[in-house]
């Protein structure tokens, strides 16, 4: 952040590096994306920044920051140093901009991400919480009473921080948490503010450890009962391990399949109506009953062919999830159709069945569905296929 540090100085504003990219810095850990905050005018510094750095901006009126896409992928946010406050538990925060640094600092979720880098126009640490001290003590830890019940994602993300840096959750932060749990602060919490906590968290390498932590200070069942379901913990693992053995990846939603994987076809619609699913995400977890019931045992017994037709239609994440509940039969089998490399197409076509004098129907895709069973059975190599559909569209024309 040369080129920021320079224009700072330039213009006598105080910059500093704020949030998540400290804390990074001081663990050694690689920080991608860059939080500025400028003691002035953020968007104008934003726009005067972007030219320097042949960045696109992007601004945000509402909240007077911007966005810079730097050219090697990069991203830095910038925004003013400002204070919040909430009218009520669990709302969106007022924002009152001009606030001192550590004003700005106090707002934020952890002291471990309640530190700034000053870049210029000097350098400094500012740390007026111990950010510092709980980063070599492994601690993780919320700046005062309220703060979990001003905003009760910031439990979500106390369990996603913890699990990700191997850190605990300090004694009086649980008690903090727990308060807001018996309080019912989550329930003035929007499904959508909810949903990309929960996505966050099921994005995590160590996702499991942070699911056992919501379960131990009942945030699970706060946000929803259909949350606190037992054995999550090795289903989400044994999703894990499929995906590595298969080349598959699961998406935050299949690991929330696995986790309720046993739910009431009840509690997974109110689920979907809490996290204000929509589309697609909607679809997939409401008929989630349905499906586990058409992906149970036996895939280990099936015939490649079999197993296609049995799977049709059916997502990764729906396969992956399905394996949590399956034995380690089913798992391999299922592994092995979900490899990206195993997965058959047909080199051969409809027209190529009508140009070989075939007539249009549904017979000619009656025909291909028989090929590629053959293919996936290994009874025909992949030079026999228009032989093969020929004869089958023929045998079913007579």
């Amino acid at each position: 952040m040369a080129e920021a540090g320079a224009l700072a100085r330039r213009r006598s504003v105080p910059v500093y590096l704020a949030g998540g990219v400290v804390r990074d810095l001081l663990l050694g850990r690689p920080a991608r994306d860059v939080d500025l905050v400028v003691a002035g005018d953020a968007v104008d510094f934003a726009e005067r920044l972007a030219v320097r750095l042949q960045a696109r901006i992007r601004i945000h009126g509402r909240f007077a920051t911007a966005t810079l896409s730097l050219p090697d992928g990069r991203r830095c946010d910038l925004a003013a140093t400002r204070a919040e406050s909430y009218p009520q538990p669990g709302a969106l925060p007022r924002v009152v901009p001009g606030a001192p640094i550590e004003g700005d600092l106090a707002r934020r979720d952890f002291t471990i991400n309640a530190m700034a880098l000053q870049i210029a126009p000097f350098r400094r640490l500012v740390d007026p919480f111990g950010g510092r001290e709980d980063l070599r003590a492994g601690r993780i830890r919320m700046l005062h009473p309220a703060s979990p019940s001003d905003d009760p994602t910031r439990a979500l993300r106390a369990v996603r921080y913890a699990a990700r840096l191997g850190f605990g959750i300090e004694p009086k932060t649980r008690r903090w948490i727990a308060a807001a749990v018996r309080g019912r602060a989550f329930d003035a919490v929007s499904g959508d503010r909810l949903r990309r906590e929960l996505a966050l968290l099921l994005g995590e390498d160590a996702r499991a450890k942070a699911v056992a932590g919501l379960r131990t200070m009942g945030v699970d069942a706060a946000v929803s009962p259909a949350l606190a379901a037992r054995g999550f913990a090795a289903r989400i693992r044994r999703v894990e391990a499929v995906g590595r053995g298969s080349g598959a990846r699961a998406g935050w939603l299949g690991y929330l399949l696995a986790w309720v994987a046993e739910a009431s076809p009840g509690a997974i619609r109110r689920l979907a109506g809490r996290l204000a699913l929509s589309g697609e995400e909607a679809r997939r977890l409401r008929s989630w009953p349905a499906v586990r019931r058409r992906l149970g045992a036996g895939f280990g017994r099936l015939r490649p062919s079999a197993m296609g037709r049995r799977l049709e239609g059916v997502s990764d994440d729906e396969i992956l999830a399905a394996c949590s509940r399956l034995g380690p039969a089913d798992r391999k089998a299922l592994a092995r159709w979900l490899d990206p490399t195993a997965r058959l197409a047909l080199a051969i076509r409809g027209a190529d069945l009508v140009a070989a004098g075939i007539p249009p129907g549904p017979g000619i895709g009656r025909a291909l569905e028989r090929t590629l069973d053959a293919r996936r059975d290994g009874l025909i190599g992949r030079a026999d296929e228009l032989d093969f559909a020929l004869a089958a569209a023929r045998r079913a024309a007579r």
